[in-house]
């Protein structure tokens, strides 16, 4: 059975990190080309000669995730994932810090579990939409979040350094748009 609740930094007066793994088999290629009069972007999906595995390990309480909310999924009794989700006030957005999915564990419906208390809570909070980052080199999740809804809607070539087109690891913005009534 799956359980989704919310837990709080005071519970854990000593952290908590989260080891989150992902390997790709595939990646979107950024081709930039400069026109007289702007620019042609293009995102082609592409294979890796060899998988592509990244490890990272983080504390999710961090001081500049502060008034944000943290939920902990247990599939069975057994931690399963982590999301973080913030609202900015000042672009009336629900922003997804982290969602980070044991990788022994993908695919139980467990991120999906997730994205929908994502999805209600901005409801919720009125905001206008919910926005997260992936990278190029993530295949899965972009592919999970496209099937969850959400849309390409920005990109940073240099966002975590500067050879980020050149390593396949270009930072790109997702975003769900929340339906208001007007």
């Amino acid at each position: 059975m799956l359980t989704v609740r919310q837990i709080f930094s005071k519970d854990y007066p000593s952290g908590k990190k989260v080891f989150y793994k992902y390997t790709s088999e595939k990646y979107y290629e950024l081709h930039i080309e400069r026109k007289d009069k702007g620019w042609n972007f293009s995102l082609i999906e592409e294979r890796f000669v060899a998988p592509f595995v990244k490890k990272l390990e983080e504390e999710i309480f961090e001081p500049y995730k502060e008034g944000s909310e943290f939920y902990l999924a247990e599939l069975n009794g057994v931690e399963s994932a982590i999301m973080v989700i913030q609202k900015m006030e000042w672009n009336n957005t629900l922003l997804i810090h982290d969602l980070y999915v044991d990788d022994r564990l993908k695919k139980n419906g467990i991120g999906r579990s997730l994205i929908e208390v994502a999805k209600k809570r901005a409801t919720e909070l009125g905001v206008r939409s919910i926005t997260l980052e992936t990278q190029t080199s993530n295949y899965p999740a972009v592919q999970f979040y496209l099937k969850n809804g959400f849309e390409l809607v920005g990109f940073n070539t240099i966002s975590y350094t500067n050879e980020d087109v050149n390593n396949n690891e270009v930072r790109i913005e997702m975003a769900y748009l929340i339906e208001t009534s007007t």
